[in-house]
């Protein structure tokens, strides 16, 4: 009767302000009176769901309850915390979790905040979920294992990795609490993340002599960690220890395996890794392709890329729109961009949706390669799928007519672009910049450096390396380098990028005392010069014939640490077969074997064309052959250079072949006029 007495008077007292009726208040009372916590919060969160007034200020409604019943203030505070995590309301249950703390009231239990904690990690909020464990923790509640679980997974995901071991210490040492399997995988995925190997070692060690027997996510993470670091016998042999362990290697166990092997171009092995993964009955996902895909397309070999998407089309394997962009991507970036166009029109009609990125990718791979039209065509085609053009499809697009110099047509598509709600870019403008400096049309790109600063974007080292470009390549040297010290004048810091411009053009123009005193300045102003720089140092020197000096320069710069790449040694292999030494040019090429320096279709065209040039037909194939061998795929050029050596030489039916194999891979076939 007390109790009844007492609810009344709270009831009449706080009436004005809650607005409510009284018979779920009263209700609510007497559950966390009788200890029935569950039926509590479930009454809760049937009053929030149905919206009722008196339930949707939680937090009010809990002072006003906590400060008339105080026993009741824990119970109350548990029951209303757990309904809102329940029902991932975080802010409600975080003011509750503020008004505890500031007027001093007993602490909710530790279930209710570990529902919280499990809620906020779920939404990602893992500085309110870090905050949440050290004000409890501040107010005297023994931690369990759960609640540092959730703690270390926000360190971790925070990219404070540091933190999550200090807390690991501490749960150990100070709490003795025994860390189980989750403490250990998010650890242990946390290492590898920030490249610490080492220590991702010792734990799974730690893991081991603690016996407790580590799941799929703990093998996986170990050899995902050990494939992305380039270690692929270490990361085989956690697989073995996997299947001796009882357990089964799962689609991100090979996945993570085969994504290894790509990036060490090991796209073999990767291959048989899905034959044995289709033979252990598990299925590839659009992971599994998009990695294959971009392995063997990063290897130069998109046709070993096209047959795989016709064994998955032929297996019924389901290719989604994230690896079907990956694929597109590869055969657009190798020029066979009617390939690609082909292959998403098999994909749409087995139900593929396309996305904004996919048409994209189209979009910019006919630009690539120069077909406006058929990109404008593409364009038009979105519609149909309910996609607009956006401002990445109106870049490549302005992009494109840039570099073929048709400006109108450039700024007609800057104007529509706005039009359509997307204002021009940095890249617009810079793009427009290049263009007009292509067409040395100076004065309009100096109007559109005016033009960024007024719709509030500021040019940048690129905007200026387009214009100062522009002027090298017309020989205009003076006015690159007077725009170089206006740079300079604005604070806007020279990039490697802007240095190597000017050096490019002082090498060409003979001016070699000039361009090394640019690289000296570069290093005095903190900038170390990059292969490109010496590229350009070794193109200066062999395109006025001093082709022997810059292969010492070369060897000279390899002595400083940096390493030639592709680009030097064809510079250099060019130098040398356009002096008639092809004895020295193939040396070259040998030497790159030997230094692991992957040759590219340029390498052998340069070499090609050359022993064509001379008659060497015998030379010619044997080169072509080895190209392949290398998984180097024909481009136009190469094509053209091969049917034209062949005809020459007499050999039609080989230069047939060839044309057949150009529209076998959709590529315009070339035929001698």
């Amino acid at each position: 009767m007390a109790k009844s007495l007492n609810f009344q008077r709270f009831f009449h007292s706080v009436k004005s302000n809650l607005k409510v009726e009284e018979e779920p208040i009263r209700k609510l009372i007497s559950l966390l009176e009788t200890d029935r916590f569950q039926a509590a919060v479930s009454l809760t969160k049937s009053e929030i769901i149905s919206k009722n007034p008196q339930f949707q200020a939680l937090s009010h409604l809990y002072q006003s309850l906590a400060n008339s019943f105080p026993p009741l203030a824990s119970s109350l505070s548990s029951a209303l915390i757990a309904s809102c995590a329940q029902l991932k309301l975080a802010e409600p249950a975080l003011d509750i979790i503020a008004h505890v703390g500031e007027n001093q009231h007993p602490s909710p239990s530790l279930h209710s905040i570990n529902l919280l904690l499990e809620n906020l990690v779920s939404t990602r909020r893992y500085s309110d979920t870090l905050s949440l464990f050290s004000k409890i923790d501040s107010w005297g509640i023994r931690l369990d294992l759960f609640a540092y679980n959730k703690a270390m997974q926000s360190c971790v995901k925070s990219g404070d990795i540091d933190r999550a071991l200090a807390l690991f210490k501490r749960m150990k040492e100070k709490d003795w609490i025994v860390p189980d399997k989750f403490s250990y995988n998010v650890l242990i995925s946390g290492l590898w993340k920030e490249k610490r190997g080492d220590d991702a070692e010792k734990l799974f060690d730690e893991m081991l002599g603690r016996g407790i027997s580590p799941s799929e996510v703990t093998y996986n993470s170990m050899i995902d960690g050990y494939c992305k670091s380039g270690n692929l016998d270490a990361a085989f042999s956690v697989k073995g220890r996997m299947l001796i362990s009882g357990l089964k290697p799962n689609v991100i166990t090979y996945n993570s395996l085969m994504n290894g092997f790509c990036r060490a171009r090991r796209t073999e092995e990767s291959k048989n890794l899905l034959a044995e993964m289709e033979a252990n009955g598990l299925v590839p996902d659009g992971f599994t392709f998009s990695i294959l895909f971009d392995g063997l397309s990063r290897n130069g070999d998109t046709e070993a890329a096209v047959d795989l998407f016709e064994e998955a089309m032929r297996k019924g394997f389901k290719i989604d729109s994230y690896a079907c962009s990956v694929l597109l991507n590869g055969l657009c970036k190798d020029g066979r961009v009617s390939k690609a166009e082909e292959v998403l029109e098999r994909l749409v009609k087995k139900g593929l949706v396309p996305t904004t990125v996919i048409y994209n990718t189209l979009v910019d791979g006919y630009c690539r390669v120069w077909d406006v039209d058929a990109a404008i065509r593409v364009v038009e085609s979105m519609s149909s799928y309910g996609l607009k053009a956006d401002r990445f499809t109106y870049n490549s697009l302005i992009n494109a007519f840039c570099k073929m110099e048709r400006m109108k047509e450039a700024e007609n598509f800057v104007i529509e672009m706005g039009e359509n709600g997307f204002g021009p870019s940095i890249e617009t403008f810079n793009s427009l910049i290049d263009g007009y400096g292509r067409a040395n049309n100076f004065e309009r790109c100096f109007e559109i450096l005016e033009e960024m600063e007024k719709v509030g974007l500021k040019p940048t080292v690129v905007s200026y390396g387009s214009l100062m470009n522009a002027f090298c390549k017309n020989k205009k040297l003076n006015e690159a380098v007077k725009l170089f010290e206006d740079i300079v004048d604005k604070d806007i810091a020279p990039s490697v990028q802007i240095y190597n411009i000017l050096i490019d053009a002082y090498s060409a123009s003979g001016d070699q005392h000039k361009a090394l005193e640019l690289v000296d300045n570069m290093k005095k102003s903190g900038l170390s010069p990059d292969i490109i720089t010496c590229n350009s140092l070794i193109k200066g020197l062999c395109k006025h014939g001093h082709v022997s000096d810059a292969q010492i320069l070369m060897h000279k710069l390899r002595d400083e640490g940096l390493r030639p790449d592709v680009i030097t040694y064809n510079t250099l292999i060019s130098g040398y077969c356009s002096a008639s030494d092809m004895h020295k040019a193939l040396q070259l090429r040998e030497e790159m074997k030997q230094l692991g320096v992957q040759s590219s279709i340029a390498t052998y065209h340069i070499l090609i064309s050359t022993m064509s040039n001379h008659g060497k037909i015998k030379e010619v194939d044997e080169l072509y052959h080895q190209m392949l061998q290398e998984n180097l795929a024909p481009d136009f050029g190469m094509y053209k250079t091969m049917i034209s050596a062949y005809m020459r030489s007499g050999d039609g039916s080989k230069a047939t072949a060839l044309q057949k194999e150009m529209a076998e891979r959709s590529m315009p076939i070339y035929e001698m006029s």
